[in-house]
């Protein structure tokens, strides 16, 4: 899962930033940022905020129901 930063509710509290084992959060105009490429998806942000600005979210994987992958072969 990958975290989310809602940029209106986060107030700049730091707290996810000086709680994040990778170290990988920092703040930008006074908001939480998380680079998303080396996050360890701990999940330690999302626990530490007091106002619930972070959220992990599943990504978004697309599909196509037509790939060649899913036809069956022939024996």
């Amino acid at each position: 899962m990958v975290p989310t930063i809602n940029a209106f509710k986060c107030d700049g509290c730091n707290i996810c930033v000086l709680h994040c084992p990778p170290q990988i959060m920092g703040l930008v105009k006074n908001v939480a940022v998380v680079v998303t490429d080396l996050c360890e998806e701990c999940g330690i942000c999302n626990d530490v905020c007091p106002i619930g600005a972070v959220r992990f979210h599943l990504p978004q994987l697309e599909y196509a129901a037509d790939h060649p992958a899913y036809r069956a072969h022939p024996r």
